[in-house]
């Protein structure tokens, strides 16, 4: 006898999570990650490559972006959020010095089209991600033990 059809598709339909926020929180902040990346690539294409020793932390940049992005795809690790949040960071800071006093020589104007457009998507992902180590911390659910384990035993004789 063949079996209805219903009753199969309400056991292949996976119960709401919370996880599916988290999911998307990550995604978004993979996403502009590897946007703050590329754009790095693209201004060592367009100028950067001529900058000593800035010009080659471009691409390191780049690379990092990418390979940051990846991981946050791959992963809910807590090695990998604390990753992209101090890339995202990171990156805003060494721009932040080098509009002020100047980073390895090279001094970089604080508006422009593509400063805006770098420092906003940088900005959005280190608050996201900022955001996700939180939520991570309180729902304990960071793979990464014992960093965050959740509270520690306490001492029933006390």
């Amino acid at each position: 006898m063949v079996e209805p059809i219903e009753p199969i598709l309400r056991r292949a339909r996976p119960a709401p999570t919370r996880a599916a926020p988290l999911r998307w929180a990550r995604g978004a902040a993979a996403a502009l990650v590897a946007v703050a990346g590329a754009i790095h690539l693209y201004l060592w294409f367009d100028f950067f490559h001529r900058v000593h020793l800035v010009g080659p932390l471009f691409l390191v940049n780049a690379g990092a972006g990418g390979l940051i992005a990846v991981g946050l795809v791959a992963s809910a690790n807590l090695f990998v959020l604390l990753a992209g949040a101090g890339y995202s960071a990171g990156t805003l800071v060494a721009f932040l010095i080098s509009t002020r006093w100047g980073l390895f020589g090279y001094h970089e104007r604080f508006w422009g089209r593509w400063q805006v457009g770098a420092g906003a998507v940088e900005l959005a992902a280190a608050l996201l991600l900022v955001a996700e180590l939180i939520r991570a911390a309180q729902a304990g659910r960071c793979h990464a033990p014992p960093a965050c384990a959740g509270p520690l035993p306490t001492d029933p004789a006390r």
